[in-house]
């Protein structure tokens, strides 16, 4: 109701006009609290794909295991907002604050932005100087470059985006871990989530099948019993085995 007609229309192209789809209707990205997204090209261009590629992530998308490398390697940096899931009032206030910038600040164009938990994630923002008392806040990374940008006493979305912009906070260089081999491979794990998951479930199922014990004709034979030999029978008084002085 509160879209203007001239907006309206653009949702209704005609046949064959630009963005219009087979029988008159359109192409766009639709999402929650966030304007729609008009594809105006040919469909049957390279343009498209580029199109559907780009918009396949939501304004704001939240990084866990399964989708860290996937969000963080797709050509941009990604301003990441660590925060705090038990902090209800000051999180969602944050998380308002980021994907209105996301929508219609300055420099959004530049970067993906998300979100992750950063009580969960603890361990690991600690090499981006991220600590739980500081949450919420706002910090830039470029993984393939292993390059971030961080500054706690920088306040707000876009005082903080506009301060990295300017070079006003400097980028460094993202701390290798310093700890033992399980801190290490845990590092690689994420990074490389969701194969390094496939892998593990792998290993796992090999090592669960060669657990159990060889299968013929689907059944499990248990191991023979061992042979004893029978005990000696004794002779009789008169030196004859029992059963034969019996007989006579």
């Amino acid at each position: 109701p509160e879209t203007p007609g001239g907006e309206a229309a653009r949702f209704l192209p005609g046949e064959g006009s630009a963005g219009a789809a087979p029988g008159g209707g359109f192409i766009a990205r639709v999402e929650g609290g966030v304007p729609a997204r008009l594809y105006g090209g040919e469909l049957d261009s390279a343009s498209f794909l580029d199109f559907v590629e780009a918009q396949n992530l939501a304004t704001v998308v939240h990084l866990d295991g399964h989708n860290f490398r996937f969000v963080t390697r797709r050509g941009k940096p990604v301003a990441l907002a660590a925060i705090d899931p038990s902090d209800e009032a000051r999180t969602d206030m944050f998380e308002k604050d980021l994907k209105r910038y996301a929508v219609r600040g300055e420099h959004r164009e530049d970067y993906i932005f998300a979100t992750i938990d950063g009580t969960k994630w603890g361990k690991f923002l600690e090499q981006f100087s991220i600590t739980k008392e500081s949450l919420p806040e706002l910090f830039v990374i470029d993984t393939p470059a292993r390059t971030y940008w961080q500054d706690s006493s920088v306040f707000g979305i876009s005082n903080f985006v506009e301060a990295v912009k300017s070079g006003e906070i400097e980028p460094r260089v993202q701390e290798k871990p310093k700890k033992g081999v399980a801190d290490q491979v845990f590092q690689v794990f994420v990074e490389w989530m969701p194969w390094s998951l496939f892998g593990m479930l792998s290993i796992f199922v090999l090592v669960f099948y060669l657990s159990f014990p060889s299968i013929d004709g689907d059944l499990v034979r248990p191991p023979r019993p061992e042979s004893r030999p029978s005990p000696a029978k004794k002779p009789s008084a008169a030196g004859v085995p029992s059963e034969t002085k019996k007989e006579q």
